[in-house]
């Protein structure tokens, strides 16, 4: 805990398909959180898996040895309590897996965690739902890999998907070009909607769909969609429409990736593929027979920090 009161500093580590990521926050006694070091590394630890027959490459892993020697340091100066390192898509698609994780580990001093698909969603669902008491609601969480889909309420999870239909891996593999035609975007919002199809035969009737991806209510802000205040929900104060989202589409998709980049100077290239991210949320909206869209932030990280900082008050 920090020396000058009770609060308890909790940090994570979650190398993923495209980024590291690395968040500390300070949680009060009432696990009222404030940010304290955010940031984020391009590591491609899963790049071109299906191109080197599902080996993690060389450069990739050194890129990520960089980076979390870089957070290990960050942890120690900043005098964390309590931290947790895990890795998810990249790690479990890879066969040399345990090579790589040893490797990390004898050069890093950090133990990466392989989080299962069920841990994704719980952590997910429980940094979101608690927003929204004793509603359904159906919590999306894109990212380059894949994409999970939980439906519940409060703290009970009614159902999980997970879908192959990831950002990177829908620009990788459906895109032949740095502007994709026409054609291709008919072939990827085909492919989603078939991917995606189980949702569908969902029994359940959710009242929002969260939409959950890195920087997701600034870009939203940045590109001028119209957004309602939430009023009474801490983490996430907006809400808008499905329909509001389909002329950002438009207007990503008439541009070519380079050109996009200026669009949302903050992280550009999040623009290179940000309109797979859309074509997702338009389908599961459909399935789903949901139009309100939520932005969200969070993400397994932020459950992850949560969850520490409720084990350390408790030890």
């Amino acid at each position: 805990m920090t020396e000058t009161n009770n609060n308890i500093r909790t940090a994570v580590i979650d190398v993923g398909t495209l980024k590291s990521k690395f968040e500390v926050c300070e949680f009060d006694q009432s696990y009222v959180s404030e940010t304290i070091c955010r940031e984020k590394e391009l590591t491609v630890l899963g790049r071109d898996l299906d191109k080197t027959d599902g080996m993690i490459v060389r450069t990739s892993i050194e890129t990520t040895i960089d980076a979390l020697k870089s957070f290990k340091e960050k942890i120690e100066k900043l005098k964390v309590d309590k931290y947790r390192a895990v890795t998810t898509e990249a790690i479990r698609q890879a066969k040399n897996a345990k090579q790589v994780l040893k490797e990390i580990e004898s050069k890093t001093g950090i133990s990466l965690e392989v989080l299962s698909h069920e841990d994704e969603a719980k952590l997910y669902f429980n940094s979101v739902s608690k927003d929204f008491p004793n509603k359904v609601i159906a919590v999306s969480d894109i990212g380059g890999g894949s994409v999970q889909v939980v439906i519940g309420k409060n703290d009970e999870i009614y159902e999980t998907h997970l879908f192959k239909t990831g950002t990177y891996f829908m620009q990788e593999t459906l895109s032949k070009t740095h502007h994709p035609t026409k054609k291709e975007l008919a072939n990827a919002k085909e492919y989603v909607k078939k991917a995606l199809k189980s949702l569908s035969n969902s029994k359940h009737e959710p009242k929002m769909l969260v939409y959950g991806t890195t920087n997701i209510i600034d870009f939203l802000k940045a590109m001028s969609v119209k957004l309602q205040k939430h009023s009474g929900v801490i983490d996430h104060p907006y809400k808008t429409d499905v329909k509001n989202l389909y002329p950002l589409y438009e207007k990503i998709v008439a541009l070519p990736y380079e050109e996009r980049m200026s669009m949302f100077p903050a992280e550009p290239y999040y623009m290179w593929s940000a309109e797979n991210a859309l074509i997702n949320i338009f389908q599961i909206s459909n399935f789903l027979n949901t139009s309100v869209i939520v932005p969200s932030n969070n993400n397994i990280s932020s459950g992850i920090l949560y969850n520490l900082a409720k084990l350390t008050r408790n030890e």
